[in-house]
């Protein structure tokens, strides 16, 4: 089995500290661009500058809190985006539905929008509502910007105290005692969780640089996690990993522009990036710290794992040094062949999605993770498709060489053939056939 130093290993429990005294911060940066806009509302609570330039106020309006009634809201309002910021740092069941009160802050000046009897655009058509309209002043509006004004004065002085830490996470280690399941290789199991581990610590250190680092987008990183940890019979080693890192998942959205834009809403990347500029690099690299701290104990136990699962005694040490230190690894002879060869592909996979092709190096690890699981198959077929699989991730790192090209077109022949026998791994090859059919 492989086994970290865990003494080497960032300290988990200063990461969870870290975490607590992090998020109240953004707290203290939203109110600074409360008042900003508090001055940029000032000038309307003259009415006379409302009537010069009644279209600027409507504008500035739907910028900060959106349309009302009729309209629907505006996603894109300064509002929401600041309070799906803090969405997902709370749980439990005193959870705060709005941390720091910024909703109930400015639900005053929603309030008085609600009432507000908007005036059409000259340009707009009855009934079509295929965009959001920007809502435009009518017979209320001194009385929406003057709330407007008062909730924005109200969170510059108070979210700087207001926004309560988050609840502490959990210390949360992997059970003594779990069993794999029955087609899982225990070598490469903790091959995998080797891999994450030094990766992990890679984003550590990128975090404690002080500079943005640059996001695992958590479709990956967590999907790696959930497949090196799926061949556990026993799931609590996997959902006391998704409890240790709660919150996890929420920062890392916020990190990578692509999912931000659809989760969260739009324009959250960017407001998150420009509030949490010092911030999100200590929270980034302390969730790290805390999840590759639980793999590396996972992988401490791997022996003991090993043996409950009926796999026996390891045997034939060796050692491969990595950004963890050296790592010891023991084989059992019978099945050093397909681990090896998942290994290797694992490894060959990591250097495609390195390069920015995570798709492909996705289908790879989707067709590694089916031929490992799939109880059609029998264990000679699942070898040779493992083979398969080598072929075609080796052709994924060297597109331009035609002799690792045309075995890889022979393997996925052959891993297209296999999928007539077998409902799983026919799933799998349609889903990714596009992906990999680039390849060639």
């Amino acid at each position: 089995m492989c086994s970290v130093n865990l003494a080497a290993l960032p300290d988990p429990d200063a990461a969870r500290r870290v975490i607590r005294d992090a998020v109240p911060e953004l707290g203290a940066r939203i109110g600074a661009q409360a008042s900003v806009h508090a001055l940029a509302v000032h000038p309307f609570l003259d009415e006379s500058r409302l009537e010069e330039a009644p279209y600027e106020a409507g504008t500035l309006i739907h910028s900060l809190i959106g349309s009302a009634g009729s309209d629907g809201v505006n996603e894109d309002s300064w509002h929401m985006k600041v309070s799906r910021i803090f969405s997902g740092f709370y749980w439990g069941e005193e959870r705060p539905l709005d941390p720091g009160g910024i909703r109930a802050a400015l639900a005053p000046a929603l309030q008085a929008m609600d009432r507000e009897d908007r005036r059409p655009l000259p340009w707009e058509e009855p009934g079509r509502r295929d965009h959001i309209r920007p809502w435009l002043p009518g017979e209320n509006t001194s009385s929406v910007i003057r709330e407007l004004h008062n909730g924005l004065l109200l969170l510059a002085g108070d979210l700087s105290t207001s926004v309560p830490k988050p609840p502490a996470l959990p210390t949360l280690h992997p059970p003594n005692f779990a069993r794999l399941r029955d087609d899982a290789v225990a070598e490469s199991v903790s091959e995998a969780l080797t891999r994450l581990v030094a990766k992990g610590v890679e984003q550590c250190e990128a975090g404690r640089t002080g500079s943005w680092p640059n996001s695992i987008p958590f479709a990956r990183w967590d999907g790696n996690v959930r497949q090196a940890l799926y061949p556990f019979l026993t799931t609590e080693v996997t959902q006391c990993y998704q409890d240790a890192t709660r919150g996890f998942s929420h920062v890392d959205v916020l990190t990578y522009r692509r999912p931000a834009a659809s989760i969260l809403g739009p324009g959250v990347h960017e407001t998150y990036r420009e509030l949490a500029a010092e911030i999100h690099p200590r929270l980034y690299s302390a969730y790290f710290t805390i999840a590759v701290n639980y793999l590396a104990e996972v992988l401490k136990l791997m022996p003991d794992y090993a043996e409950a699962s009926g796999q026996g005694k390891r045997r034939d040490p060796v050692t491969v040094y990595g950004n963890v230190g050296a790592i010891h690894s023991q084989v059992n002879n019978s099945n050093f062949s397909v681990a090896d060869t998942v290994t290797h592909i694992g490894t060959t996979a990591q250097t495609v999605a390195d390069r920015g092709d995570t798709d492909t190096a996705a289908a790879i690890h989707a067709l590694v993770e089916t031929i490992q699981r799939d109880p059609e198959l029998t264990e000679d077929l699942r070898a040779q498709l493992l083979n398969n699989v080598a072929d075609v991730a080796d052709a994924a790192v060297a597109p331009d060489e035609p002799r690792r090209i045309t075995r890889a077109r022979a393997a996925m022949a052959a891993i297209t053939g296999a999928a007539g026998a077998s409902t799983l791994l026919a799933q799998t090859v349609s889903t990714w056939h596009e992906v990999l059919g680039q390849i060639f």
